[in-house]
C-alpha cells in the first residue's frame, strides 16, 4: 500500500522559507559583527599603527600654530633664520607667509603681550608678510635680533589658520598686567585737554595717546593700558598711520574716570573724564609719552 505525501499548503511554504531566509541574514550579521570585532581588537591592540618620526606638518592645527610660535621666539633669542627656516619648512606649508601673518593679526585681536607679538612679526616680515600687523610690530627690514633671556612663555589657543576648523578665540577681557612699579621706560612729555572741531570722533570723545622715542620719533606697536572702575582695555600705536605710528586712541564713555600708562613702564595718568569745553562740546585728553635716553629697551 502506497504512501502519499502530504503537501502544505502554499502558505505555510512561503512562511517556511521566509524563516529560512532571515535566519541566514541574521547568520551573516552575527559573522560580520565578529570579523570586525576581532579586525578592531587585532588593529587596536594586537597589531596597533604606531607613528613614529612624525613631523611637524602632521600635527592638529592648533599645535601647528604653537609650534610656529615656538619658532619666533628661538629666532629671538639666537637670530639663526637658517635653522628658523628649516624648522618652517617642516610644516610643509605653501602659504608659509600667509599662514603666520593671519597668526600673528590673530594674536594682536586677542591682546597677546607685545613682546610675543614683536617676535612672531619678525618672523612674517622674513618670509615676506605684509600687512597692517606686521608693520606696526616689525617696522624696520631687519638685522637679525639680539639674543636674549626667553621671556615667560605665551601659548595662547588660536584662531584659526587659513581654511582650517575654528578654534574657540581668547577672552578678550582677560586680566592685564599690574602696573609697572619698576623704573620707568618713558615720561610724560605733555597732557591736554581736546576741543578741536576737526576730526572729532563719530562714536565720542577719545583719550589719544601719542608715543616717541628720546629723539621725538613715534613708536609703533606700543602697548598702552586703560583701567577704570570695573574694567580695563589695551590698545597698540601704529595701527593709524595717518595720524602718525606712534598714535593710538580709544574711546571715552561719560562718567567714567580712566587711568592711561604704557606696558613698557611709564607713569600712571588718572582721572581722565570727559570734560565740556567752552562751547559745550565734550572734550577727550591728548597724553604724549617719551623714550628716556638711559632707559633700556625690556
Amino acid at each position: 500500500m502506497s504512501r502519499r505525501r502530504r503537501r502544505l499548503p502554499y502558505s505555510s511554504q512561503g512562511k517556511r522559507t521566509l524563516w529560512q531566509r532571515a535566519s541566514t541574514a541574521g547568520w551573516l550579521l552575527v559573522g560580520l559583527a565578529i570579523g570586525l570585532g576581532v579586525g578592531l581588537y587585532y588593529s587596536w591592540v594586537v597589531d596597533p599603527v604606531v607613528y613614529t618620526n612624525a613631523g611637524p606638518s602632521r600635527l592638529s592645527e592648533t599645535h601647528k600654530a604653537e609650534y610656529i610660535f615656538l619658532v619666533s621666539q628661538s629666532y629671538a633669542a639666537d637670530g639663526d633664520w637658517a635653522r628658523a627656516q628649516q624648522r618652517l619648512a617642516a610644516l610643509e606649508d605653501p602659504n608659509l607667509a600667509g599662514t603666520v601673518n593671519a597668526l600673528l593679526e590673530s594674536y594682536v585681536r586677542n591682546l597677546a603681550p607685545p613682546e610675543a607679538l614683536r617676535h612672531l612679526a619678525a618672523l612674517a616680515q622674513q618670509l615676506g608678510a605684509e600687512g597692517g600687523a606686521v608693520a606696526v610690530f616689525a617696522p624696520t627690514a631687519a638685522a637679525l635680533p639680539t639674543p636674549t633671556l626667553a621671556a615667560p612663555l605665551f601659548l595662547p589657543t588660536p584662531e584659526p589658520l587659513p581654511t582650517v576648523t575654528a578654534v574657540p578665540p581668547l577672552t578678550p577681557t582677560a586680566t592685564l598686567p599690574p602696573p609697572t612699579t619698576g623704573a620707568m621706560v618713558y615720561r610724560l612729555l605733555n597732557q591736554e585737554r581736546l576741543c578741536e572741531q576737526e576730526g572729532a570722533s563719530p562714536g565720542g570723545p577719545l583719550i589719544e595717546v601719542i608715543v616717541q622715542d628720546a629723539a621725538l620719533v613715534d613708536v609703533p606697536g606700543t602697548a598702552v593700558l586703560v583701567r577704570w572702575d570695573g574694567g580695563q582695555d589695551r590698545f597698540f600705536t601704529g595701527f593709524k598711520p595717518d595720524e602718525g605710528l606712534g598714535y593710538g586712541d580709544f574711546t571715552m564713555s561719560p562718567d567714567v574716570s580712566y587711568a592711561v600708562m604704557l606696558a613698557d613702564g611709564s607713569p600712571e595718568v588718572s582721572g581722565l573724564r570727559v570734560e565740556k569745553c567752552d562751547d559745550g562740546r565734550d572734550a577727550g585728553w591728548r597724553l604724549v609719552f617719551q623714550k628716556l635716553s638711559d632707559a633700556r629697551q625690556p
